[in-house]
Order: C-alpha cells, then structure tokens, then sequence
C-alpha cells in the first residue's frame, strides 16, 4: 500500500482583484496558510498600454504614474486583506506583489518563482458565448499550472459573507472523483492528506460511462481494492459508484451530498499539438456547485 501523498504547501498564492469573488478566495487561502502555515502571497496583476502616439515625455511621465499606482495598489491590497480577514489576518505571514503583466501570466511567472505548492483563486463558472468573450483566468490558469490550482465559488449550500470579517469557510464533506488507474492514484492520495488535515468525510466517486447494462457492484468492488491499494482506508470514507457520464455524476452528486470541495485530476489530453484540459475537468470546474481542487497530472 501506497503512503498518503501529504498535501502541505509551504506558499499559497491568491489572485486579488478586488472583487466578491476574490475576497471569498482570499478567506480560503487565509484559511489554508493558516492550517498549514505556510506564507500567503496575495498578488493583483493587470495591463497598462501606452498609446503609441504618445511622445517619449509623455511617455516618461506616465510611466513614473504607474510607478505611483503600483504603490497605491500596493497599499489597497493591504487595506483589503485586514478589511476582509478581520481578526483571522493576524499571525499570518503575507507577502503582497503588484504586476503591470497579463494576470495568467503574472499569476504562473509568480507561482513558479515562489515555489507555491497551491493557487487559490476565484471562478464565475461562465459558459458558452460570455465566457468566450470575457475568458477565464481560471481556466487558462488551470491548463498551465504545474501546482494544484483551488477554484472558489460560493457553495450552494453554504453562503459565505465575504463582507463579514468573521465568516469562515469550512471544509467537512469532500468528494474526490477518480478513474480507477495509476493516473489518479496521486488525486486520491491528495483528497486524502486534505480530508485528514480537516477531519472531513471523504467520498471516492467512480462514474463508470460506458454503455453496457451490467451490475455496478463488480465496479464497486473493484474501486474498494483500488482505495484500499491506494490509501490507508482509517478516514470517514465512503466509496461510490454511478452511471453514466462522469461530469453529470460529479456535479450532481456534489448537490446531493452537500459537498463543500471537489478533487479532481487535470487530465490534459493532446490537442494539434497542444495540451488541452480533458472534458470531464472543464465541466466540473465550471458547473460544481462547490470549489473545485484539480490536481495537475
């Protein structure tokens, strides 16, 4: 039997950009650094381009006033952290970086050169035409990153006040969706580290799609073994096995069983030459009705 992977990253990196959404990740990775004590650095990126037409003066003088912005964000990002975190901000250790850069690139040049072991961030769950349009750092972010990646929204069940400096995210119910194989052998031993550090149920989801009519309790079986030559098996663990499409079963089984995360693998797959996230890890980012933890292949 495989030892659980222990998941304790020493640098967590939250986005920041002001908005609701951001504000509920910065509680998660406040309570993640918290947990594990590890450092919080709290990044905010975004493009300032200069007209061309501007002379070299011009130029010159508007780029001292980026300079001066910076600072000022610099300082609202501090304001913002003690302003959301309340009492919760304090005894961490927190770094805070201002990019005038791309904010996928910002966020993955800033998380491989402080090492961070996750990143938190949030993600509107937007589809079809408005998420064409609009784009996702999320998403872009998840395709690129060599590190888990935490994608936050706010959970069905369980509304979060980010204005509230008092209100916590809590974690006690996780389900962690495999396919039973040496490729997510790692998720599992992840979602596994994580239920024990936050004495959490874990479930183990096996969505088996394919098309023959036949008895799931031979799957059942065989997901067990592959658990119990996984991980040690002392956990609150509930292993379950569904039918059919494995993005509908994750989604839907995460409303039902109230579950505040979702563990997944990336399952990047080979798209003319470029690497793509597989179906199954798009949908359940996009339509979780908790946060969602993929775990890079």
């Amino acid at each position: 039997m495989s030892d659980t992977t222990d998941f304790s990253p020493k640098n967590i990196l939250c986005p920041v950009d002001f908005s609701d959404l951001s504000s509920l990740a910065l509680k998660y990775a406040a309570a993640g650094a918290r947990l594990y004590n590890s450092k919080l650095i709290i990044l905010h990126a975004g493009m300032f381009d200069l007209p061309r037409y501007f002379s070299r003066g011009e130029t010159e003088r508007l780029a001292r006033e980026i300079i001066k912005t910076k600072d000022v964000i610099q300082g609202d990002l501090k304001d913002h952290f003690t302003g959301v975190l309340g009492k919760a901000a304090e005894g961490l250790d927190v770094e805070f970086e201002v990019y005038e850069l791309n904010p996928v690139d910002a966020i993955l040049q800033t998380a491989e050169k402080r090492s961070s072991g996750l990143i938190v961030l949030g993600t509107h769950g937007l589809t079809g035409v408005k998420r064409m349009l609009l784009g996702s750092v999320a998403e872009n972010v998840i395709h690129s990153a060599g590190v888990p990646v935490f994608t936050v929204r706010q959970k069905v069940h369980d509304f979060i006040d980010v204005a509230n400096q008092d209100a916590s995210p809590h974690i006690e119910r996780i389900l962690c969706a495999v396919e039973v194989g040496e490729s997510d052998r790692t998720v599992l031993k992840y979602a596994a580290s994580i239920a024990g550090s936050f004495h959490a149920r874990l479930t183990v989801l096996f969505s088996d799609e394919s098309l023959e009519i036949k008895d799931l309790s031979a799957s059942r079986e065989i997901l067990c073994k592959w658990i119990s030559g996984t991980i040690n098996t002392e956990y609150d663990l509930i292993p379950v096995i569904r039918k059919g499409s494995a993005a509908d079963r994750i989604v839907e089984h995460g409303k039902e069983a109230n579950s505040d995360l979702v563990v997944i693998g990336a399952r990047h797959r080979l798209f003319h030459d470029a690497m793509i996230l597989g179906r199954t890890t798009d949908l359940v980012v996009r339509h979780a009705s908790a946060p969602v933890l993929v775990i890079p292949g």
